[in-house]
């Protein structure tokens, strides 16, 4: 109860968030010049690397400007949501635009190329940033209805295709129509380019994290932006500090799926129903219903606080940082779902398959092969979202795989063993198994080694490899009786007549008993088939 309520207020920490955010005094002008001014320094750093040897210097403040960078791109869906323009304001700046351009088309047939060239220069400014505004104006009506994430990279396609485009050209032509040998105009066209470069730099970085800007995506489905709107009118409760619709949708979600969980628990036990079919497995059915359970029950948790915090934030994007998160957060919770899944749903499938096949050390080890699987995923998808460049670690490890496969190369050997031992089916769990000084019954046979108990209770760990290469005696394999040596010892009085009496009258004994194996049985017996006397097993 109390993680509940610490979660619950938590949610309202949120719902009071999004109108913190409108006291800020910054917006996405002032957050995009900031950004372009730290790309000239960036520039700048870099030029002077190659005129200087303290690179040691440049690189620590490279590595600052980068981080204060990426802080301001972090910002920017925020403060998109907060761009406020009016019909008035459009008006005034198509008006500057118009005479702008009549002020270009002017001056280019005059002979005062100075005035031309920066009023030119001007002019692609505002195609530039016009371009640039008018992708982040959709952008935030997109947000506004929580828009998918192929919409949102649909917008900022668009953007991007104006500005590599159209201004790419006139920028092109109007360097074209120049033929300033002397320079005088590079800073100019330096500043224009430095513009251009910042602004498709914003949205590539809005493009790139489209997955995480459409969290509020689930507002618009389920219609909770109307209910908050709704609680909101009906109490008439004004306030800056706290908006009492989102309190009371973020309660009503947590109860929801809180309520959830014990429901899902009840048909977590009744698909085990279905699934459980062994008596050893119905008598653990609780126990691993309880298992699978947790995960997910943690899971819808998750999910409802992910749905809480975007109705806190709304109509603000949830921050990058706390989506990159909640992402971290869900691929751990699945890989932890897809685990138990396998240690608790994989016993009854063993069991099911063992009744038919009694190949459960098959099952066991391919259980064990995708949880090794599971495993590596989880942490690829985690480095990933943490910023590693995934393709460069995979081929790093392509390099490296020589010595990494010469440094385990017992294990290595160990794993392909197990493989093999599986394939030749030369023992299975449960058999008696004689190798070397080892004699026992086959508990488990794993990736590395293989788990045998001895007659006096003990637990000998084999390594596979070692079984793959010795000879191995199964005990459990004779089908038609064991050769039994006994000697009969007789007294010094019998004659030799008596003496072959006795060894005849064994011998047809022997024949005749019915449970004495004879040759015919081994070459009739259907079970070992490729094994009888007259066959070479290929």
């Amino acid at each position: 109860m109390r993680k509940f309520l610490a979660i619950i207020l938590l949610c309202f920490t949120f719902a009071f968030a999004a109108e913190s955010n409108k006291t800020q005094e910054e917006d996405i002008i002032s957050i995009t010049n900031q950004i372009q001014t730290i790309n000239s320094q960036i520039k700048i750093l870099k030029a002077q690397q190659k005129d200087t040897n303290n690179s040691k210097a440049d690189n620590s403040n490279l590595a600052s400007l980068h981080k204060k960078k990426s802080d301001l791109l972090e910002k920017i869906p925020n403060y998109i949501m907060q761009i406020e323009l009016t019909q008035s304001d459009i008006n005034k700046f198509n008006l500057q635009k118009e005479v702008l351009e009549k002020k270009v088309a002017r001056l280019e047939k005059q002979s005062n190329k100075d005035a031309y060239i920066q009023s030119a220069i001007e002019l692609e400014k505002m195609k530039v940033d016009y371009a640039y505004y008018s992708a982040l104006i959709s952008l935030e009506e997109v947000f506004k209805k929580g828009a998918k994430a192929n919409s949102i990279r649909d917008v900022i396609d668009n953007g991007l295709l104006n500005l590599q485009t159209n201004s790419y050209v006139s920028i092109k032509d109007l360097k074209d129509s120049l033929n300033d040998t002397s320079g005088s105009y590079d800073s100019a066209f330096f500043d224009l380019e430095l513009k251009k470069e910042s602004e498709e730099e914003i949205l590539t970085y809005l493009k790139n994290n489209a997955d995480l800007l459409s969290s509020s995506m689930l507002l618009s489905e389920l219609n909770l932006v109307d209910a908050v709107e709704y609680i909101n009118k009906a109490t008439d409760i004004n306030s800056s500090k706290f908006n009492i619709g989102k309190i009371v949708v973020i309660v009503a979600i947590f109860l929801f799926f809180v309520s959830l969980t014990r429901i899902l628990a009840k048909l977590t036990y009744w698909l085990m129903s279905l699934i459980a079919s062994g008596e050893g497995v119905k008598e653990a059915k609780n126990q691993i219903v309880d298992i699978v359970k947790k995960p997910i029950s943690a899971l819808l948790i998750i999910y409802a606080l992910n749905i809480c915090i975007g109705v806190g934030f709304y109509p603000v994007p949830v921050p990058l940082t706390v989506a990159n998160i909640f992402s971290i957060i869900y691929i751990v919770a699945f890989s932890w779902l897809v685990l138990t899944i396998l240690n608790g749903y994989g016993i009854a499938i063993i069991d099911k398959i063992a009744q038919k096949s009694k190949r459960k050390e098959v099952i066991n080890l391919a259980l064990k092969v995708i949880y090794v699987i599971v495993l590596i995923i989880t942490l690829l998808l985690i480095l990933q979202k943490l910023g590693f460049d995934i393709s460069a670690l995979i081929a790093s490890l392509g390099i490296g795989g020589l010595a990494v496969a010469f440094a385990a190369k017992d294990i290595i050997a160990n794993f392909f063993a197990s493989v093999m031992m599986l394939f030749d089916n030369s023992f299975s769990q449960g058999d008696w198994i004689v190798c070397g000084d080892i004699e026992g019954t086959v508990v488990e046979i794993g990736f590395r080694k293989t788990t045998v108990r001895s007659f006096d209770n003990a637990l000998i760990f084999v390594p596979n490899s070692k079984l793959a290469s010795d000879p191995v005696r199964n005990w459990s394999r004779r089908k038609v009786g064991r050769r039994i040596r006994m000697v009969i010892g007789i007294e010094y009085g019998p004659t030799t007549d008596e003496i072959k009496k006795c060894v005849n009258d064994i011998k047809n004994m022997l024949i005749n008993h019915p449970d004495i194996a004879k040759s015919e049985d081994i070459a009739a017996n259907k079970r070992g088939l490729k094994y009888r006397q007259n066959i070479v097993s290929v």
